[in-house]
């Protein structure tokens, strides 16, 4: 089936769209980056002298990410507000007399929704990553706080697990233990490297470095020790160094200083693989969720549309406008906090919980369809 082509009502309508839309993102990103980091910035002049200019800077690269997520949030009070001044002036009565239907009506809407999704996506998955990491980098170099040491970024206490995939079972490859990592070496190593199940061999060594041209990590001053299957010690030996054929995901692992806010969707899928091998099931969940809202924040753009729109159309008084603005906004966040807790948890899907919020929409845009007649 064609889609409808752009008509005269339709460049209408969406030309009705841009003045609130504009004004609903402006209120949007300001009151939300207001609430979001203006009070944080002003206790870091007050009560820790951090310089004008340096938070500036931050509260400038910060504005993108608020202005992604005050997208959704202007379309739908756009919406809403186009539709119900066009209602009360009847002008939609007119166009319905002429056989239009409610969804014919909102489709010009759509339009401006579709292309807003588009600009989303790439602002959120692309721009939003880098200025938020390049907001981080300032705040910290003004405290003079390296990231690599800290705790949270792997570079002391390494922990990393390999598994294989063996007839659809995750089956434990090798458990690596470091006491740090310099951004070039590992040191302090304990490696333990397993066969069906089984301990196979123990390798201690004093450093390891990944070897780029023969892609191959090379282990320094050590002692390697073979276990038979009775768990007993049956070859002990030691050397200066020994070659090991371990996934380079090690590296990335322990080179990884991002948090996830700060990767691109490339980045994360990435970031995904490396550990996925690691099996640190909290942290590949919340990556999972971060993948997941890349594509389900910029689609709300559409639900928000079009639920604006079939409710706009309904609505005659300013005050319930507002009202059900508040409503609709304050119980997409409440949704979204409750079923991204519910899949942190694992209990339910990914994908379910993170989409659920625009799922819901859908059911109640066809739910007012209904009620309409269409």
């Amino acid at each position: 089936m064609l889609l409808p082509t752009v008509s005269i009502m339709d460049r209408y309508i969406i030309k009705q769209l841009i003045q609130p839309w504009v004004i609903s993102l402006s209120l949007c990103s300001i009151l939300g980056e207001v609430i979001g980091i203006s009070f944080e910035q002003i206790q870091f002049i007050t009560e820790r002298s951090f310089p004008f200019q340096a938070t500036l800077q931050v509260h400038l690269l910060k504005f993108p990410a608020f202005l992604s997520l005050g997208l959704p949030f202007s379309l739908l009070m756009a919406s809403i507000l186009t539709y119900s001044k066009l209602s009360k002036s009847n002008e939609l009565i007119a166009l319905r007399c002429c056989g239009l239907n409610l969804i014919r009506l909102i489709y010009p809407a759509l339009i401006l929704s579709f292309i807003i999704t588009i600009l989303m996506f790439c602002l959120h998955t692309i721009i939003v990553p880098a200025t938020n990491y390049q907001a981080a980098m300032i705040i910290e170099n003004e405290f003079k706080v390296e990231r690599s040491s800290l705790q949270k970024y792997h570079h002391k206490n390494i922990i990393y697990q390999n598994f294989s995939d063996v007839n659809g079972s995750r089956l434990l490859t090798h458990l690596i233990v470091a006491d740090r990592f310099d951004g070039q070496k590992l040191y302090g190593l304990t490696l333990l490297e397993y066969k069906e199940q089984h301990l196979y061999k123990t390798i201690v060594a004093r450093s390891a470095v990944w070897n780029r041209q023969s892609k191959l990590w090379i282990f320094v001053d050590g002692r390697q020790q073979i276990i038979d299957d009775r768990s007993n010690y049956q070859q002990s030996s030691n050397f200066k160094q020994l070659a090991l054929p371990i996934d380079q995901n090690l590296l990335y692992y322990v080179q990884n200083y991002r948090d996830n806010r700060e990767m691109n969707l490339k980045e994360l899928y990435q970031w995904l693989n490396v550990l996925q091998g690691s099996n640190d099931l909290q942290k590949i969940r919340q990556l999972q969720i971060n993948i997941q809202e890349s594509y389900a924040l910029p689609f709300s753009c559409i639900v928000f549309t079009l639920l604006g729109g079939i409710l706009g159309c309904n609505q005659q008084n300013k005050i319930n406008q507002i009202s059900l603005v508040i409503v609709i906004i304050m119980g997409y966040q409440v949704m979204q906090f409750i079923a991204t807790s519910l899949c942190i948890t694992g209990l339910i899907p990914i994908k379910l919980g993170v989409w659920m919020p625009n799922i819901v929409g859908l059911i109640l845009t066809s739910i007012f369809l209904g009620l309409n007649g269409e």
